[in-house]
């Protein structure tokens, strides 16, 4: 398998009640919920914003826990940007 986050293969992952913990060479040790993988959200994130939303699960996170990637975390529970279209007067 590999990272969700960033692609790499993983070390390891284990199940854990409401996802799996991955514990990825690049981005280390993390819960992911199954909630957030199936999401539409998450499989339009780019890389880096995939990355982002680690990184604030990491800042999160209780010293000594394992960060956690949720449908609760802040960047997936923005909305989706709309498409805007704009017409030109001529």
């Amino acid at each position: 398998m590999s990272c969700p986050v960033c692609g790499t293969a993983i070390c390891s992952e284990s199940t854990t009640i409401d996802g799996i913990t991955i514990v990825c060479p690049t981005c280390g040790e993390y819960d992911i919920s199954y909630t957030v993988l199936a999401s539409e959200q998450w499989q339009r994130l780019e890389p880096v914003e995939r990355c982002d939303v680690l990184l604030e699960a990491k800042r999160s996170a209780q010293p000594g826990d394992c960060p956690v990637i949720a449908t609760y975390s802040p960047f997936l529970a923005r909305p989706a940007p709309s498409k805007l279209s704009f017409s030109r007067n001529s």
